[in-house]
């Protein structure tokens, strides 16, 4: 598989020059390093999240920066998963191809004092039919007016997990 360098990401940082943001660090077997899982679904479901912030009439029609707080994914899962390397994953590739208004933090930066909206994601286990090499992982996300506390959007997509080998799992 070959392995394109642009599986990173770009933040806008005060002005509107772009700065590296967090990157998605990729295997040899297209999986997000540590994690197990596969790095092309988060590439689609954060391309998915992109559109539809921009179906939220509050962001779409905004003439300023729109600060969204990423916050950490809960792990419902059974699966021990490497949270932080999954959370720059996301946070990378939200920021990647998103206007350059659109302002996406780490959940715990100080300027969240100051957010618009706050991305709140879920990973759950889904079991599959049949026996496979991987299992199913059910991804939510919601998009949450940070003044009204409302959630503005939601989505969800599937991710496939890989069981990590030995030499690969996450060291504690």
């Amino acid at each position: 598989m070959l392995l394109l360098p642009w599986w990173g990401g770009c933040a806008t940082d005060g002005g509107t020059a772009l700065v590296p943001a967090a990157e998605m660090r990729v295997n040899e077997f297209g999986r997000i390093a540590n994690t197990g899982l596969a790095a092309s679904e988060l590439v689609v479901a954060c391309n998915e999240m992109q559109r539809g912030f921009g179906t939220v009439p509050e962001i779409a029609l905004s003439r300023g920066r729109v600060r969204i707080a990423v916050e950490p994914v809960v792990n419902d899962s059974r699966l021990a998963l490497a949270e932080t390397v999954f959370n720059d994953a996301v946070l990378g590739q939200i920021a990647l191809r998103s206007p350059r208004q659109w302002q996406f933090l780490p959940d715990g930066d100080q300027a969240t004092a100051a957010v618009d909206f706050f991305l709140a994601n879920r990973l759950q286990q889904v079991r599959p039919v049949e026996p496979v090499d991987h299992e199913i992982l059910l991804y939510t996300f919601q998009l949450i007016d940070a003044r009204s506390s409302e959630i503005v959007w939601a989505g969800s997509a599937e991710l496939k997990y890989y069981p990590l080998t030995p030499s690969s799992a996450p060291k504690s």
